[in-house]
C-alpha cells in the first residue's frame, strides 16, 4: 500500500503519517528531504518547517521570490525521486519488497507531502498520483482564520505562488492576512483535483478515527 497525504500546512498530515508509520508504514518525509537538499546550499538551521519558513521569508520580502522558486525546484526534485523509488520495476523497491516478503510481510508507505506539492511539476505529480492514493485531508472553513494566526506568528515554508496581491498602500500584514484565505481557497481545488479521496477535518480530527479506521476508508 502506497498513500499520499495532502493539505495546507497545519491540516494534520505529518500526524498521521507518524502514526501510520508506528503502525508499520516507511514514512517519505518531503519536509526533511527537502531541509536535506536545501542545507547543502544554504544554512537552514536544523531544517525543521520553521527554520525553513525563516530562511524562504514572506512573500512581501526581497528575497522571498527567488528562495520560493529555489524551494520549489527542490520539491520536484524529492518527488520525483520518490515516484523512481516507488516505480514497479524500480531495483530500491524490487531489493525492498523482496526482503519483506521473506519476512513474510507486505510493505507500505506513507508519502507525507508539503502544502505546496500541488505546485511541483505535473509530470511528476501525475507519477505520484499513479503509484499512490492521494488522501486530502480537509480544514474546515472555521480553521481558515487560525491557520492564518499560525502563519503570521510561526511562518512556514509556504509558496504563494503569485497569490500575495497588496492593495496600493495596504499594510504588509493586513495584506497577508486578506490573501491568505485566497491562498486557501485556491489551494482546496488544486488538492481536490489531485486527491483520489477527502477527509473531512471532522473525521480525520475525530479521536475514534484511529489507525485502523484510516486504513478502512482509505
Amino acid at each position: 500500500m502506497i498513500i499520499g497525504l495532502i493539505g495546507m500546512s497545519g491540516a494534520g498530515k505529518s500526524s498521521w503519517a507518524e502514526r501510520l508509520a508506528a503502525a508499520g508504514f516507511t514514512w517519505l518525509h518531503c519536509d526533511e528531504l527537502i531541509a536535506a537538499r536545501l542545507r547543502d546550499q544554504f544554512d537552514v538551521g536544523s531544517g525543521t518547517v520553521y527554520d525553513l519558513g525563516d530562511w524562504m521569508g514572506l512573500p512581501y520580502e526581497a528575497r522571498y521570490a527567488e528562495r520560493e522558486r529555489i524551494y520549489l525546484a527542490h520539491e520536484t526534485a524529492v518527488l520525483r525521486t520518490i515516484a523512481d523509488a516507488l516505480a514497479p520495476d524500480s531495483p530500491e523497491r524490487a531489493t525492498l519488497q523482496a526482503g519483506k516478503q521473506a519476512g513474510g510481510a507486505a510493505h507500505n508507505w506513507i508519502i507525507d507531502m508539503t502544502g505546496s506539492a500541488v505546485y511541483a511539476d505535473p509530470l511528476v505529480l501525475g507519477r505520484i498520483r499513479r503509484l499512490a492514493t492521494i488522501v486530502y485531508l480537509a480544514v474546515s472553513p472555521q480553521m481558515h482564520e487560525q491557520l492564518v494566526r499560525q502563519y503570521i506568528a510561526n511562518p512556514r515554508p509556504v509558496l504563494w505562488n503569485g497569490l500575495y496581491r497588496p492593495l496600493p498602500g495596504e499594510e504588509q500584514l493586513a495584506a497577508l492576512a486578506r490573501c491568505y484565505p485566497l491562498l486557501l481557497r485556491e489551494r482546496e481545488r488544486l488538492y481536490m483535483q489531485l486527491s483520489h479521496i477527502t477527509l473531512t477535518d471532522a473525521l480525520h480530527r475525530d479521536p475514534a478515527f484511529d489507525v485502523r479506521a484510516f486504513l478502512r476508508y482509505v
